[in-house]
């Protein structure tokens, strides 16, 4: 079938992207459909590596008619269920999303195809199942069935969702007989006591195109204005203007065809919605009630664009992003249902027209500095992480040409850079603290908390961009040998980040002190080395399969352990490093390592009781305090902004953390 130009480019790209140019047409455009739908509602789902894109493709035999099944909470699509039951603990409500998708490389829609993927979808959400199903519909209907459970149940903000797509690349006709089979779904659905109504859409030629050209912010707004107000010329900004509205025209931007928010309006947001928090639930309370005094209460949102046209009373507004305003922009989605509340709610917005992403980045942090924004959502944004950037992308050619993207979507423009060359936050803290904190057990939890727990051992000014690189590129290597099939995926994939661990101990010995420059640049070479030889990385890693293997029999048959659940089990992988170096070495989930030499400037010198100096080392999240008599031979007196390296230990007395052993660095 000839699809039309503009998709048929677009699909071309996602084939050259993702690596799929030797896959059968009709399976790569199912596959095609399925990842811009689902970037439709987490556009960086599918960043880095293809775990989830793997997970979420079920189509082939015993799919029961359906070729995308995804499972949202809170807004976040998930790999597995082990990862459900790591968001559950983390959200005190929560909020289900179940998506299928259906999609035909042809041009007609077929009644007796939606018959059977209703029938799939209707078998799935269903207490029991009685078709036969592959294993990856198995997995999701584990996850669905953990997720009805009754240790789950208590904490659903409302009932789960079920959202189908039946995608066609021809005309929809608003046929009745496939509309009347969407009827009878949507009542079976409603008769099972658990699901809200089904949410059901044809997708054709024209609403696909709408999709792709909203995944990639490709579209423009017209918003009706109250009365608009220029703003003082700057250097690098095109234009700018305050506009007053009523918040109905927002939602006009907000909200695509099938009533999603739209989601790529936020990529350059420091942080996603919140959900019903106290500060949210007042923004809602003030639009239900008092929605006239908006504009008084709330400090409105900014929108920066490619371009804006003002025009009598209304104002284009092409390929906007809101860059704060995130939290506001959600609530009044989610008040959308009374339409007569929101044309009675006035809203600021601040609309910025730029191309500079120096002014982007300041506009970014100057208007979320609130309190409730925590540090954690500025930290791409910081010295460190523009300097790693730059550095992986001058050294990264010599190996395999790969990119840090620290900004959702940053390199969207370039057709050239495959969805795999893209390493994003979560996977550099993930493989870091994986090889060079031996910590791969931790791989499953949210970068947010890794960030925090590890915020005095990882992205230090002081520290070489070396490790950070290594470990960067040894997961690249790693993800592309597994999509080559040299590796089993079935078997080792989920372990990716445990076989980073050993083969970096393998290939270069005991964990060094990341703070210890010389040393670390050293080990991490012996890592380059081996990255750059193909015939010795693939050896290399097989080692490594072969002692993970070796150490799972061992979990098994010596100790008699559980072999489920050893991918977030320290115990697992205190007994990997101790076949590793055959003696008994122990990893800590403490982030205070007593035997870790860390660094931090000294703040503050003060004199104690007895006339004694001590003081304060900068640290996160307080201050760590220390006396003279752990700085012998340093004067202490000016000493406040030398830099120094310390241990830690505790306080017998107080229970107090305190810094011992000091030294002045140069």
């Amino acid at each position: 079938m000839n699809v039309e130009p503009i998709i048929n480019a677009k699909f071309k790209r996602f084939r050259d992207q993702m690596e799929l140019n030797n896959c059968a047409d009709g399976l790569a455009f199912e596959q095609f459909v399925n990842y811009t739908i689902l970037s439709a509602h987490q556009p960086d789902a599918f960043n880095g590596d293809s775990e989830l894109f793997d997970k979420v493709n079920v189509g082939g035999s015993d799919d029961m008619g359906i070729d995308g099944i995804a499972i949202k909470i809170n807004g976040l699509l998930i790999r597995d269920l082990n990862e459900a039951k790591d968001l559950v603990k983390k959200f005190p409500r929560l909020s289900i999303e179940f998506i299928f998708i259906q999609s035909k490389y042809k041009s007609n829609f077929d009644k007796g195809e939606f018959n059977n993927f209703t029938d799939g979808v209707r078998e799935f959400l269903s207490e029991k199942q009685r078709q036969p199903c592959n294993e990856l519909v198995k997995e999701l209907i584990l996850v669905k069935d953990y997720l009805l459970s009754e240790e789950v149940v208590y904490k659903w903000s409302d009932n789960p969702s079920a959202r189908l797509y039946y995608v066609v690349m021809g005309r929809w006709n608003d046929s009745k007989h496939q509309l009347a089979l969407a009827e009878q779904l949507k009542d079976d659905i409603e008769r099972l006591n658990t699901y809200k109504s089904a949410l059901i859409h044809f997708v054709d030629l024209e609403s696909f195109k709408e999709i792709l050209d909203s995944n990639e912010n490709n579209f423009e707004a017209v918003i009706n204005s109250i009365d608009t107000m220029p703003l003082t010329s700057v250097e690098g900004v095109d234009n700018s203007c305050m506009l007053l509205c009523y918040a109905g025209e927002l939602k006009k931007l907000l909200t695509t065809k099938d009533g999603l928010i739209r989601k790529s309006l936020f990529d350059d947001n420091v942080r996603d919605f919140q959900g019903d928090n106290s500060i949210n639930s007042e923004i809602a309370k003030t639009i239900m009630s008092e929605p006239e005094k908006f504009a008084l209460l709330n400090n409105g949102i900014t929108i920066v664009c490619e371009k804006y046209t003002p025009s009598n009373r209304q104002i284009t507004i092409k390929n906007p992003q809101i860059v704060n305003g995130c939290q506001t922009s959600h609530v009044l989605y989610h008040s959308g249902d009374d339409e007569n509340t929101l044309v009675k709610t006035p809203l600021i917005i601040k609309v910025i027209s730029t191309k500079s992403n120096d002014i982007i980045n300041q506009i970014v942090r100057g208007t979320n500095r609130q309190n409730i924004v925590l540090d954690e959502a500025f930290e791409t944004t910081k010295k460190f992480h523009k300097e790693l950037e730059e550095f992986i992308n001058a050294l990264s050619p010599e190996y395999e040409r790969f990119f840090y993207e620290r900004r959702s979507r940053q390199y969207d423009h370039n057709p050239s850079i495959t969805q795999f060359q893209k390493l994003n936050l979560r996977i550099i803290v993930h493989c870091t603290v994986s090889m060079f904190v031996n910590e791969p057990h931790l791989s499953h939890r949210h970068e947010s908390k890794l960030l925090e727990n590890f915020s005095n051992t990882l992205f230090q000014d002081y520290q070489s961009k070396l490790p950070y690189f290594s470990a960067a590129l040894s997961f690249y290597k790693l993800e592309k040998l597994f999509r080559q099939g040299k590796f089993d995926k079935k078997v080792h994939y989920s372990f990716k980040y445990h076989l980073l661990m050993i083969f970096r101990e393998l290939v270069a010995g005991a964990r060094p002190n990341m703070n210890n420059e010389k040393v670390v640049d050293e080990h991490c070479h012996l890592i380059l080395t081996v990255l750059k030889d193909e015939k010795k990385l693939v050896e290399s890693f097989d080692n490594s399969i072969k002692l993970f293997d070796k150490v799972r029999d061992k979990w098994t048959t010596e100790k008699k352990k559980n072999p489920h659940g050893i991918k977030d089990n320290k115990e697992f992988t205190d007994l990997l490093l101790n076949e590793i170096n055959k003696k008994e070495r122990i990893t800590t989930d403490l982030i205070d390592d007593p035997n870790f030499r860390y660094k931090g400037k000294i703040v503050k010198i003060i004199r104690d009781k007895f006339g004694k100096d001590c003081g304060f080392i900068e640290r996160k999240p307080n201050n760590i305090f220390f006396h003279s008599s752990s700085a012998k031979g340093i004067k202490l007196i000016g000493t406040e902004g030398r830099l120094v390296s310390y241990r830690v230990s505790t306080n017998p007395k107080t229970g107090q953390l305190v810094a011992i052993e000091l030294e002045l660095e140069q």
